[in-house]
């Protein structure tokens, strides 16, 4: 699949100031880890901010309050931070670790390794998207195999033993996994039936399936409901079933379950979020250590658990165990929770950050705790287009994602043109072609799944030398 995941894009020598004003189309993907973070720009190129013993990829060490460029490469696809060291995915394919590596998390074939440059593993150029644990690593390929590596002592790799290992190896056999998320000691996925399975540690129930017996494989959780979202944090695990409800299980000492309750629970429950006096449904979530963050569909935030950082976002210091709404803003698309901080990003992608800063890890250039959202300046790229935004032009969303049938397609034009729009499946063949035209300003299209077989698809869109490419799922 590498020729559906690359993007072309036409670069040109350009004097930038240091930073751009805040508001400037700016940041595209976010991670938080234990004590620093990560992002990716819309024009590709890889940030990050706070700890840095070797976690930041900058190939020294020593802390950072603000963002810095990782490398000067801007084909980055995806990231994920996770407690001391980094993973990511560029837009070829091709797998990149760096940071501490004491149990073969890094992928390198090696054990008590570190690395401080942003390093490639292996030679693959298949892989579609990772995730990060607090020591182990998780992978997916484009053919949706699964794969593991790292850190083994509770089984979160998988695959059937408690034997670390330091090179991405395939758990099982199977090849309709879509989503996966791991958390400290547990890891949680969702397949292309939306079907969900976790494995790992289970000592406060975080598996969801009833006991709280440590499983070295896959095991399915609550079969009678399908997923469409999931995130495994410390010891708690949160999932979105296909009516957007939220759903939260495991380690509650801190209210992170948002249930009304500091009390366990090794079954899914279902949380009621009311809003504006009606029962809101749910778009987005994450499980950071000890706290939960979530986004309904009326796009407000709302927080729940450990707030003794400020982690929260609440103007206070005091742990909470139901969700409260986060400031008055209806403008939020995507969420991380981290070990005792947060990131939030808008739709206009201004990032804004909260909690812990002691290390740097809020991005706002200094070392000073803050229990309510901080603006995080947007630095200009060291190599870029001249539109910060051109790698990603469009902007090109989809939803539902994954999707029954039909999909809606939005797209952000900056001129009325023509787009190529094809849809191929994981063999690279194209099984749909249509040329469409476009205003200025937003754009909506659909493309019809009905037809097709269950499974992940690649929609390339194509227009004046541009080429952006998103996966869809067809449950």
């Amino acid at each position: 699949m590498k020729k559906l995941l690359q993007l072309s894009v036409c670069l040109f020598a350009f004097g930038f100031n240091s930073w751009s004003q805040p508001g400037t189309v700016c940041w595209r993907e976010i991670s938080a880890g234990q004590n620093f973070s990560l992002a990716i720009k819309s024009d590709g190129t890889l940030w990050g901010w706070g700890q840095n013993s070797n976690q930041l990829g900058l190939g020294f060490t020593g802390n950072q309050s603000a963002p810095i460029q990782i490398g000067t490469a801007n084909n980055w696809l995806t990231v994920s931070a996770g407690a001391n060291h980094s993973l990511a995915v560029k837009m070829n394919g091709t797998l990149w670790s760096w940071g501490n590596g004491q149990f073969g998390h890094l992928g390198n074939g090696l054990f008590n390794s570190a690395t401080w440059n942003v390093t490639q593993v292996g030679t693959a150029t298949d892989w579609s998207s990772v995730s990060a644990g607090t020591v182990f690593s998780l992978a997916l390929k484009t053919n949706g195999t699964l794969w593991s590596w790292g850190r083994n002592d509770t089984g979160q790799l998988g695959n059937n033993t408690t034997v670390d290992l330091n090179i991405p190896t395939q758990v099982g056999t199977a090849t309709d996994w879509m989503l996966i998320d791991a958390g400290e000691q547990h890891s949680l996925a969702i397949k292309t039936n939306n079907s969900m399975w976790a494995w790992g540690a289970n000592g406060f129930g975080q598996l969801g399936n009833g006991n709280n017996t440590t499983s070295l494989v896959p095991i399915q959780v609550t079969a009678a409901l399908t997923w469409i979202a999931i995130s495994a944090g410390g010891g708690h695990s949160m999932a979105i079933n296909n009516l957007n409800s939220l759903w939260t299980w495991g380690k509650n000492l801190n209210g992170q379950l948002g249930d009304g309750t500091i009390l366990d629970s090794n079954l899914p429950l279902y949380i009621q979020i009311n809003a504006a006096g009606a029962v809101s449904t749910v778009l987005k979530i994450s499980a950071g250590q000890s706290h939960s963050m979530i986004i309904l569909n009326d796009n407000t935030l709302w927080t729940s658990g450990l707030n003794l950082a400020g982690q929260l976002g609440l103007a206070n210091n005091t742990n909470t165990n139901t969700f409260n709404i986060v400031g008055l803003q209806n403008t939020w698309d995507k969420i991380s929770a981290g070990h005792q901080h947060s990131l939030a990003l808008e739709f206009t992608s201004n990032l804004w950050s909260t909690g812990r800063n002691m290390e740097g890890q809020l991005g706002i250039g200094n070392t000073i705790a803050s229990n309510i959202l901080m603006l995080v300046a947007c630095p200009n790229s060291s190599s870029a287009s001249i539109h910060e935004n051109k790698l990603y032009r469009w902007n090109l969303e989809a939803f539902p994602n994954p999707c029954n049938g039909i999909v809606n397609l939005k797209f952000n034009t900056e001129i009325s043109e023509k787009i190529k729009l094809s849809l191929y499946d994981l063999q690279g063949n194209q099984l749909q072609s249509v040329i469409e035209d476009m205003v200025t300003g937003e754009n909506y299209k659909t493309i019809n799944l009905s037809n097709e077989a269950s499974g992940i698809y690649f929609l390339v869109a194509e227009g004046n030398g541009y080429k952006e490419t998103i996966r869809l799922a067809k449950n």
